[in-house]
Order: C-alpha cells, then structure tokens, then sequence
C-alpha cells in the first residue's frame, strides 16, 4: 500500500509541474525534487515510527462548519496551494495506511449528538477560537492531548507558548501546530491616498516601533472629507477614515495595545485585567474616533444601501487579515498592510490577535494511536509545503506587490497571538459584553467604560468560577495554595 502510494504522488507531483508551462520542465522538476528532499532530511524529524500501518482505517475530521479546503484535499489542482494540501494528505495517508475523511459541514450540535451515542465518526476537531471552545472543555467532550501517542508538544512544529497561553487547567484540550494556518488581525490602508494626503509612511513607522494608536487616529482624521458638504459622511464621493465589515472588529485594536481582557496570576488561574489606565484611555480614544464626524465607517449599520467598500477607494483603512490581501489586484489604487498599532512607541512589540481555528481530539476516540500518529506527522510535514506555500507563496508574493508589503507580512506572522479570554468565553455572560459587546460600545456610544465594566464585571468572574468549577469535576484540585508547613518542609 504504502509503495504504490508513493508512485501515485511522485506522477501526481510531476503532473502538477508539467502543468506550469514555464522554463525547462525538466530543470524545474529537477530542482523542486532536489528543494523538498533537501527540506525534508535537514529539518528535525518527527518520532512516528515508520513501521507503523493502519490498514485502511478512517480519520474522521470535523470542521463545525469552516473551510478545509486550505487542510485537506481529495484531489490535486492548478492552484498552488490545493496542490500543496493533496500531497500533504496523500502522503499522511500513504505514511500510516489511513483514509482520511473531512467533513465542513458537521456542526456542533451534531457532533455532540454522535459523542454521546458512543459513535466516534470524527476524532480530529478543528474548533472556532470563540465559539462552544469552553463548553467542549467543561462537559468533557474533548481528550487530553498530552496523552496522545507519538505527539512531542516540545517540537518546534508546536507552537508551545501559545499552548500554555491557552492551557487554562491541568490537561491540553486545544493545539497550535504548523498545522494551523493562521490569518491575524491586521490594517490594509490605501496606499496611494497616503501619498496624495503626504502622510508619513505606515511601514517606515512600523521599522521604527512608532506605528501606535494615535498615529492611526491622527492619519484617519487627516482624509475625513465630506465631498458635497451634507454632514453624511457616506456618498460615493465622501473620504473615510477606516471601514469595518462588523463593529466587533474594534476589539482588535485593544490586544493590539497590549491590552488583554484577561490574563494568568501567580498560580495560573485566569483573572479579569481590563481594568486599567491604560484601558480607561484606549476607551477614550476609540470614543473620539465614533464622535468624529465621518471617521467609521459600518458596512452593516448605515442603512443608506451605499455599500461603501475600501475596495472603492474612499477609505484609508480597513479591518481584515493578510488573507484579504487576496482581492488587492482588483483595487485600482496600491494596498499595504500593517499590524495593528501599539499603544504607543515605549510598547515592546506588535500584537495582532488570531481568532484562528484551534486543533482538538475528541474524547470518543476509540484508536487515540492513529489520531497522535496522524496529527504529529501532519504537523511535521506541514513545514516542508503547505506552511512555506501558505506564507511565503500565497500570502507574501502572490498577495504582496512588493519587498516591503512583505516585510510587513513577517512581522505580523511573527506578532500572532491568541487572546485566552476571548477565545473561551468570548460569547459567555459578562465575557461578551466586556469584550465584544463592549467593542462596539465603545465605537458607538458615550465614554462611559467605568460603569460599563462595573456592570459586567461579576459576572464575566463568575464564568471564570463556573468553568474551574467543571474543571475541577473532571481533572480534581486545581490550585491548591502551599501552607506553612509544606513551605517550611522544602
């Protein structure tokens, strides 16, 4: 089985170059040969033994209703980067003699449904960062990944900071490999206007560590136009600061300020932290921002049937990820892109949150040795293609028109994290109206955060009680406090 899937992948791999057209098809198929066997026998390896064989045995993959066309791939395609999946997955497949099966449209409601029939259709989860992620922890649905055969959390195609970002109790529930593709929060700006405004240079500020809130404001105040003087602020002709698809998009800029919602104490347990000056003031500015005449711009909130996009060229800026770069060649004006800005320059790095799918198993897994073979081996391999094909192909050259435009690209992939408290209970009673709710009241209501914080701050804590109340149901003592004596007996 595992020789013949071998020769089906190199015709397939030399199928797909002689697809390309261009140069000697020869040399080209030479050197990509030469390029991922070189890649492949000089990075660490992976321990999943090769003698390892399943014969023929499913890895059921759920999505709850995302896109894996960019994480499995039954055929091969002209797209780079579909090609690049087929061939990840056809040589998973090939490596452990499984059949892997990817499922987009099961959703949570139905998983949970088989779960508790005993029914284990799918083991590998691809679970949203802010939707049923506390629940499937707290009702116990999830396996423990630290006891998956053959996964080494401590390889480098682990992201173990994040891991232990997201690890809120004694057992990991959620993994963040290579094999996550990631798509951060971020601020594409119209190029060109910069220029005709003489405004400085967003990615000279970036270099610098100078690319902060208030230069944002003070660059989004500098194109406010209203072209026929109404007071609307939403003709075609009219010049917005920044537009944003759903006004819950603000929150980024408050993690991209270093700014958490939450975050651990001593002993680990999670603690609300937005109360803070440094709050009360990015609160303030976000508030002079919506009081600015013309300065937001909602898609979804004017009613005026307008439509106003970026894409038109009457906005400065807009929320989206480096994935949105995508439809950049079709503006006929140069985009950049930049993280989102600091709170100010004494900031010691850049900070754009990820609302980006987390890897999970379920806790119904009948064959726990096939699910860590098979996730190792699609982490490691991940590197050799997918990731650079992802990154550095679709995202940074095919996406970005220049040197520069992806320099930006690395630092923002290097400035990637996930906001713990958002991601578990983001859409949880007090949770969600500190941080998402309290997003959009900040970019439409008065300054008022103080009270608004007072009234939600119980009971996002009691979120918090109830799910280390669970948690403590399933995996015993959490945080146990050392007493004297123990002190005095080390």
């Amino acid at each position: 089985m595992k020789k013949l899937g071998i020769f089906l992948l190199i015709a397939v791999m030399l199928t797909q170059l002689a697809a390309c057209g261009s140069g000697n098809t020869e040399e080209t198929e030479a050197a990509t040969e030469a390029a991922t066997e070189n890649t492949e026998t000089t990075r660490i390896q992976h321990q999943v033994p090769d003698e390892l064989d399943f014969g023929g045995a499913t890895l059921g993959v759920a999505d709850f209703g995302n896109d894996l066309s960019y994480y499995f791939a039954d055929e091969s395609s002209s797209d780079n980067m579909v090609a690049a999946v087929f061939r990840r997955t056809a040589k998973t497949e090939d490596f452990l003699g499984i059949d892997i099966n990817s499922d987009s449209e099961v959703d949570y409601d139905e998983y949970i449904t088989l779960y508790k029939s005993g029914d284990d259709l799918y083991q590998l989860l691809f679970v949203e960062a802010i939707r049923d992620s506390q629940t499937l922890v707290t009702e116990g649905y999830l396996y423990n990944m630290d006891t998956l055969p053959y996964v080494d959390f401590s390889a480098e195609w682990w992201n173990a900071e994040q891991m232990d970002i997201l690890r809120l109790s004694k057992n990991t529930y959620y993994g963040i490999s290579d094999f996550i593709l990631t798509n951060p929060s971020t601020l594409l700006f119209n190029r060109d206007m910069i220029t005709d405004n003489n405004l400085e240079d967003p990615y000279q500020l970036v270099r610098e560590g100078t690319w902060t809130l208030d230069k944002f404001i003070e660059m989004g105040n500098a194109v406010i136009n209203d072209a026929n003087g109404n007071g609307q602020y939403y003709d075609e002709d009219d010049i917005n600061a920044i537009t944003m698809g759903d006004s819950s998009q603000a929150i980024d800029f408050v993690p991209g300020c270093d700014q958490p919602i939450s975050a651990k104490d001593d002993t680990g347990r999670l603690q609300i932290t937005l109360k803070t000056e440094k709050m009360l003031q990015i609160a303030d500015k976000l508030v002079a921002c919506n009081e600015t005449a013309g300065f937001l711009y909602f898609t979804h909130t004017t009613g005026n049937g307008i439509g106003k996009s970026f894409g038109a060229g009457n906005v400065l800026f807009e929320t989206g990820g480096p994935a949105s770069m995508a439809n950049a060649s079709n503006y006929e004006f140069d985009t950049g892109i930049v993280p989102m800005p600091k709170f100010d320059a004494a900031q010691e790095k850049y900070l754009c949150n990820t609302t980006s799918v987390k890897l999970a198993v379920s806790g119904q897994t009948k064959n726990p040795e096939m699910v860590g073979a098979a996730l190792e081996f699609l982490s490691w391999d991940s590197k050799n293609e997918v990731f650079p094909t992802y990154y550095d192909v679709l995202l940074k050259t095919r996406y970005s028109s220049d040197m520069e435009t992806r320099e930006m690209m690395n630092i923002i992939f290097d400035s990637i994290f996930y906001e713990v408290g958002g991601v578990y209970f983001g859409m949880s009673p007090g949770f969600c109206e500190l941080w998402y709710i309290g997003a959009q009241h900040m970019v439409y209501g008065a300054n008022n955060f103080n009270a608004y914080f007072r009234a939600y701050k119980n009971p996002a804590n009691n979120t918090i009680n109830e799910y280390y109340e669970a948690m403590e149901k399933i995996e015993g003592p959490l945080f146990v406090e050392e007493t004297t004596a123990d002190t005095a007996a080390q």
